[in-house]
């Protein structure tokens, strides 16, 4: 489960994007695009998995993680 699967989706493109993003600069250690727009993401190995129940709730979480590491580097770009 290294990489995320291809969404099958295309508004899900953006949100598989991110992810993949995530997991190559190891922000979170796996993501994969379920049926009907869900999305089932880990962010460190031994962590709970988050169930991502639709698009919206996805997006939610990456600006949650984009938030996140806005804060860590002081508000700086």
């Amino acid at each position: 489960m290294a990489h995320p699967a291809a969404p099958s989706q295309f508004e899900d493109h953006l949100v598989w994007a991110f992810l993949h993003t995530f997991l190559e600069f190891g922000l979170i250690h796996s993501a994969v695009d379920g049926p009907e727009g869900q999305w089932f993401v880990q962010i460190g190995a031994s962590g709970r998995i988050h169930h991502l129940t639709d698009t919206e709730d996805a997006r939610g979480f990456v600006l949650d993680i984009l938030e996140t590491v806005h804060d860590v580097r002081g508000g700086g770009l």
